[in-house]
């Protein structure tokens, strides 16, 4: 049976900020399942706890004292464990054993619900977009979606099923909508801000979200690089990184082609030794064997692990996902170029490489500045 420690970022005003799954230390209390979900007002049993041992044996802990943050999402029996759904939101489950504390996390979800995947997304003019959200029920049945008119059209317009069409420089304008099955309704919202850079020497703005056993929803500085790799060949990569919270937060799609147009381009997946190849020969940025991306969170604190994933498709394809160039425009100032677009791709997490609960699904959009970079690789 697998074993899990969790080494916990609280970052403020979320809840959970980071989650870091290792199994370095065997004195811990481990906590089964370490993922799962309800809706307010259900309730799911106490967590099963455990104690590894020397020779890597499960022990029992003794007695465990249960505490949640926060208690505005769930509630627990501080003696038993059972744990009850109080509003959205993400939990984290903590059992004291001792003067070690075992780790958790619960998803708590209305029993109608939607959610935007990407609270703030990035365009240029002209970009369009469908707003991509998730819908959970705790009954199954019909239900309609539909958002508002957009409270600043000359920004954005948006209709009813979500498709954003980018106007005008502004932002970030909130977007808002409902969902009803007929007898309940619920609301959410995000937001669209839209870019028009004017000089490459200008930061680009990305936005992520991450969503597995860690979970991200963050902004920052981005831009995108032709360089030269060997072979004396251009090649792309989009550099996404912040930070923040106390780490360092990066996303990073290579592809062996540099873009010279607008279109969708195939993530593929990458393994991990492939990812970490060191020689010259190999090395996946200067001589990447197919596109593909990484997702890193670095803590500045050293205590705590960092978790890196990369790119990976399912057991029938090796397509992780897609990256989308929506334009390609010249900057007004400077010479140079500036794009758009967006991207979604699976990724496996490496300390928990061929379990599923490694699994993350990484999207994201930006504009950035389009810069020409020799010094990248080796000539």
């Amino acid at each position: 049976m697998k074993r899990y420690v969790f080494a916990l970022s609280l970052a403020a005003p979320m809840v959970l900020a980071c989650v870091d799954v290792s199994n370095s230390r065997q004195s811990l209390p481990v906590l089964e399942p370490i993922l799962d979900s309800l809706f307010v007002g259900d309730m799911i049993p106490p967590r099963r706890v455990f104690v590894i041992d020397a020779s890597g044996s499960q022990t029992s802990p003794g007695t465990v004292k249960w505490f949640i943050r926060p208690e505005t999402v769930a509630t627990i029996d501080a003696v038993s464990g059972a744990i009850t759904g109080v509003a959205k939101g993400t939990a984290i489950v903590l059992a004291a054993v001792g003067n070690d504390t075992g780790v958790a996390i619960v998803a708590v979800s209305r029993p109608l619900d939607v959610t935007p995947l990407l609270d703030t997304i990035y365009l240029m003019p002209n970009d369009t977009i469908t707003v991509p959200v998730a819908i959970q029920q705790r009954t199954p049945g019909p239900t309609t979606l539909q958002f508002d008119p957009s409270p600043d059209p000359g920004v954005y317009d948006i209709d009813a099923a979500g498709l954003v069409t980018a106007h005008a420089t502004g932002g970030p304008v909130r977007y808002h909508m409902s969902l009803t099955d007929g007898t309940t309704t619920v609301t959410d919202s995000g937001a669209v801000a839209v870019l028009t850079p004017t000089d490459t020497s200008e930061s680009g703005q990305f936005y992520m979200t991450a969503f597995g056993t860690a979970i991200r929803h963050q902004s920052g500085g981005a831009l995108a690089v032709r360089y030269t790799r060997l072979g004396n060949k251009l090649t792309f990569q989009l550099a996404d990184t912040l930070t923040r919270n106390n780490a360092r937060e990066t996303v990073l799609i290579t592809l062996q082609d540099s873009v010279l147009n607008a279109g969708i381009f195939e993530i593929d997946s990458i393994s991990q030794s492939e990812a970490e190849a060191t020689l010259s020969t190999l090395n996946p940025f200067c001589n990447p064997p197919r596109p593909w991306a990484r997702w890193s969170s670095t803590p500045l604190d050293p205590r705590f692990g960092s978790i890196i994933a990369y790119s990976h498709g399912t057991a029938t394809s090796q397509v992780a996902g897609q990256l989308g160039i929506t334009q390609i425009m010249p900057a007004p100032v400077g010479g140079g170029s500036i794009l758009s677009g967006r991207y979604v791709f699976r990724a496996q997490r490496r300390d928990l490489y061929g379990d599923p609960l490694g699994l993350e699904t990484i999207r994201g959009t930006f504009v950035v500045p389009l810069l020409l970079r020799n010094n990248i690789c080796p000539g």
